[in-house]
């Protein structure tokens, strides 16, 4: 564990600055060498890990952000909450003393991937760790949905809210609240948002299913007016909004999130 990423919000949380400083200059008197905020080129020539200071939020972010370079990552909660962080402020040297003696365990999260195409040609690529949800607007959203996975298939129409599809790691937020399962494995949750699946092969007013990671979906958007149009979005921060005519897979990412865990 010789290079370092630290990550902290700037903008948001300008107050992270400050132990981030601290963690770059400790990690210099180690002989390691620290990068507050990496650009992507340093990220991409490679770094053995990201220190990320701050709260969920930055969290998704960071993890968005260095998904495809394969660099694990262990949040420092500076936030409210911090449910993706596993080391309080306190704990921040002892906790790095571990991992750069290797002390440590790696946890890899699957993420979740949304490709939205308009006449076969493709728009929009969307990677998210906790969630996709296509709906978003105050206007009744109409959506035909289709899955596959493995043997199994079937079809449903959506009225309502939108949809939501949820992995492991994001099902205890969003995905509990619209009304899906907590899952203790990996899996998808897929929860229609205040709606039903209209569909022949389940009983009638189910609003949400489990399925496997290998499941790949089908929506198209049956909305006509512009005004109507919901969006897709990921982990509540990375949004577009959705065309007549667009269609949307949803399957399991190619890239995971993987975490650094210490005792």
């Amino acid at each position: 564990m010789k290079k370092v990423g630290i990550i902290f919000n700037e903008k948001r949380k300008p107050e992270a600055k400050k132990p981030a400083i601290e963690v770059a200059r400790w990690l210099k008197e180690k002989k390691r060498q620290a990068y507050v905020n990496p650009s992507d080129k340093v990220l991409a020539k490679g770094l053995d890990f990201v220190l990320v200071i701050g709260g969920d939020g930055t969290i998704l972010r960071t993890a968005d952000r260095i998904a495809k370079f394969s660099i694990p990552l262990a949040g420092v909660n500076f936030g409210h909450r911090g449910y993706l962080c596993d080391i309080e402020e306190n704990e921040i040297f002892e906790k790095l003393e571990k991992i750069l003696g290797g002390k440590f365990k790696t946890e890899e999260r699957t993420r979740i991937y949304a490709e939205v195409k308009n006449k076969e040609k493709t728009i929009r690529e969307i990677d998210g760790l906790n969630e996709i949800l296509i709906g978003g607007i105050s206007r009744t959203v109409f959506l035909e949905i289709e899955m596959t996975d493995h043997d199994k298939y079937f079809a449903a129409a959506i009225t309502g809210d939108g949809v939501l599809f949820a992995t492991e790691t994001g099902s205890t937020g969003y995905n509990v609240n619209a009304g899906g399962s907590i899952l203790f494995a990996d899996l998808f949750s897929v929860v229609a948002n205040n709606a039903y699946f209209e569909s022949e092969i389940l009983v009638p007013n189910v609003k949400s299913f489990v399925t496997s990671t290998d499941a790949i979906f089908q929506i198209k958007i049956l909305n006509d007016f512009k005004e109507n149009l919901p969006f897709l979005a990921a982990d509540g921060q990375r949004s577009y909004r959705l065309k007549k005519g667009d269609s949307v897979q949803i399957k399991k990412s190619k890239y995971k999130t993987i975490f650094l865990k210490v005792d």
